[in-house]
């Protein structure tokens, strides 16, 4: 049985809802960073029996497995202080700020030696897993284009609940932190390459945010972006990713080969999925919920197993070099 601490009670839930279907692991903490009452009131519908505000907490010998999902600039402070204390470490992306905090955090979990998990989960979805297949057993030929689409409402108007997602200093990017390393592994993991920047432009929707108790909230990080990516092998990529497109929620990937065109589509909310292939009898669907467990994989590392999906560390840290890129080639402005 793992004992985990959850440190994060906003996306924490849904590692919440993942553990609580794991027989082999069970919650023990829940750490907040401002709201007390939301976070005993998460703790009490997961059966979690104690929430703190104190993040020291979770190094408490009595948990084995830390779970990062507070704001991006503290992932890399808490995950290499639990490595070192020898914790399995699950981590939400971005990994971290910086390519260079990446790399230390990378070398930490090397040294420990220890389980360590990005949380990018839509590698779990089957229809992601099919694309990468067919790629993978050369069903498409060469491939020559890859165009990878995240488009969600999360931040349509202009009103926010993260306040901080809107400061680079704290959130790394905007929607490229938010959906883009998403994306970017799921072009490195389904193409099996790696990929160079060459260009991208991204936009300010909202200069002025306001919290839920109408505070102003400066808009610093990108709503709106889009990258133009090529792999040494010759491959072309072109991400596009929106936070703001009201009542549009889209996950896509088309991969473009010599021999045949496939194009996945996911629901984010749902996880309903469609495979839709050039390729005879290759085309598939899958009802909603089909997105799977990513810690039923993870966990069973715990008895000397291996999946092929499991993002580590180094899968984070690739996919942070290409958000790190896709930034500096594209100082964020204000649209018009």
């Amino acid at each position: 049985m793992m004992r985990a601490a959850v440190i994060g009670a906003g996306f924490g839930e849904q590692h919440l809802a993942w553990l609580r279907n794991c027989p082999e692991a069970e919650c023990g903490l829940l750490v907040y960073g401002q709201n007390r009452e939301k976070a005993e009131k998460i703790a009490t519908e997961y059966g979690v029996p104690r929430v703190s505000d104190d993040v020291r907490d979770a190094f408490d010998d009595a948990y084995d497995l830390m779970v990062i999902a507070a704001p991006v600039d503290l992932h890399a402070e808490i995950a290499e202080e639990a490595l070192g204390r020898g914790k399995w470490v699950v981590c939400e992306k971005p990994l971290t700020l910086t390519v260079e905090s990446a790399e230390s955090v990378v070398r930490a979990a090397e040294a420990a030696g220890v389980p360590h998990m990005t949380m990018f989960q839509w590698r779990f979805h089957p229809a992601f897993g099919t694309l990468r297949d067919m790629i993978t057993d050369g069903r498409l030929g060469r491939v020559v284009h890859m165009d990878l689409q995240f488009h969600h409402d999360f931040l349509a108007g202009p009103s926010t609940a993260f306040s901080w997602r809107h400061t680079k200093s704290r959130a790394a990017a905007g929607a490229f932190a938010d959906q883009g390393v998403h994306l970017f592994d799921l072009l490195n993991w389904t193409t099996g390459q790696e990929y160079a920047i060459l260009g991208a432009a991204s936009s300010i929707v909202w200069p002025i945010r306001t919290t839920r108790e109408g505070s102003p909230v400066p808009g610093r990080t990108e709503d709106v972006g889009s990258v133009l990516a090529q792999s040494p092998g010759g491959t072309i990529a072109t991400i596009s990713v929106l936070r703001v497109t009201g009542g549009h929620r889209r996950l896509r990937v088309t991969a473009s080969g010599t021999d045949a065109v496939v194009s996945v589509e996911v629901c984010p909310d749902t996880s309903e999925g469609r495979l839709d292939s050039s390729v005879a009898g290759e085309s598939a669907r899958w009802p909603a919920g089909s997105l799977k467990n990513p810690y039923q994989a993870f966990l069973a590392s715990n008895t000397g197993g291996t999946d092929a999906r499991i993002p580590d560390f180094s899968a984070g840290l690739a996919a942070q070099r290409l958000l790190e890129s896709a930034a500096a080639h594209s100082p964020a402005v204000l649209s018009e």
